[in-house]
């Protein structure tokens, strides 16, 4: 489970690394990130309603929660994280979803130097 301190809530701050922040996309996941300003890294996540209606909105990110709690030991805790859903992740398995989030972690060149 991702600690409440480790949360990104406010609209304000998706919207900040959004505006300002750098992304990398595969074909279901785009990942935005920003370097993190204060200590504690923080991760969103995203999933837009062209996803399905809400109850597949709500799987869909349990789904990226629960990928993003397995893969978190390998990621870089300088850098604020949104993972943003896109149209067809609805149809992936965890492990699928797991496997794309790696890629764009991998692609931005976020994992950790022990790795």
């Amino acid at each position: 489970m991702i600690k409440k301190e480790n949360r990104l809530k406010k609209n304000k701050h998706f919207n900040i690394i959004y505006k300002h922040g750098d992304s990398v996309k595969s074909k279901y996941i785009t990942l935005v990130f920003i370097k993190a300003k204060i200590k504690p890294f923080k991760v969103g996540f995203s999933v837009n309603n062209k996803i399905g209606k809400s109850v597949v909105r709500s799987k869909v990110k349990r789904r990226m929660r629960a990928s993003f709690n397995q893969i978190y030991t390998l990621i870089d805790r300088r850098f604020n994280y949104i993972f943003v859903a896109r149209e067809g992740i609805e149809n992936l398995e965890q492990i699928d979803i797991k496997n794309e989030m790696l890629l764009v972690i991998k692609k931005a060149g976020l994992i950790n130097e022990g790795f």
